[in-house]
């Protein structure tokens, strides 16, 4: 898989695998050159870039960038330790999940990250917002769907060797559960699958909008 990332390069004796780095030297990030570099035909974008927020949503920097790639986008939004210290921050990952495919791609991001280096994952089952009377009455075919989603989730890293806890929260709104769970599990990073949603601001729906507003801990929104 090609990745198109935005940030600066780096080698070392400790490195893996080979990585081709591309390095421009500019003032700031440029729609323009992103634009014309997608056309090589990438995969991902990763944007990590220093201002993701702003007092309302996301930076215009950040919005501008991503609208310059049509494809998967993955945006990083870092905070704390993670911004002031990021080569020497451990990692806590929790991943929201509700059995839609763009939530498992992104447990999927999260498995591999956590793989990679040891760092402890958790899994959410959040349920749908709209469903509130079914969380009121939650019957046992609710609770086996429940269930075979953290399964599904649970299957996936024991395929990659990696340890993960779950928990079901069914009885609050998704961005509070997620929210208090990150808390709760002591996270420091949301990784969370979004959909892209039309118009001319960067939006990926109320739910990843709360997240992102009221969670102050580094989030990564896998947009797929």
């Amino acid at each position: 898989m090609k990745t198109a990332a935005e940030g600066s390069g780096r080698t070392g004796t400790d490195a893996a695998a080979a990585v081709d780095v591309t390095i421009r030297k500019v003032e700031a990030p440029s729609v323009e050159a992103i634009a014309e570099e997608a056309k090589k035909g990438y995969d991902l974008l990763l944007v990590g870039i220093e201002r993701t927020r702003a007092k309302s949503g996301f930076h215009a920097e950040a919005a501008r960038i991503a609208s310059a790639f049509e494809g998967p986008l993955a945006l990083v939004a870092g905070s704390n330790a993670h911004l002031q210290e990021p080569e020497r921050s451990s990692l806590h990952i929790l991943v929201p999940v509700n059995g839609t495919d763009v939530s498992r791609r992104a447990a999927e991001v999260a498995i591999a990250i956590a793989g990679a280096c040891a760092c402890p994952l958790a899994a959410l089952y959040v349920s749908n917002p709209g469903a509130r009377a079914a969380r009121k009455r939650r019957t046992f075919r609710a609770r086996r769907h429940e269930e075979a989603i953290v399964k599904d989730i649970v299957d996936l890293a024991g395929r990659y060797d990696v340890s993960i806890k779950t928990a079901v929260r069914a009885d609050v709104a998704p961005d509070q559960a997620i929210v208090t769970e990150s808390r709760k599990a002591g996270s420091n990073v949301i990784i969370m699958g979004v959909g892209r949603r039309p118009g001319d601001k960067l939006f990926f729906g109320d739910t990843a909008g709360a997240v992102f507003e009221h969670a102050p801990i580094s989030i990564v929104f896998v947009a797929s």
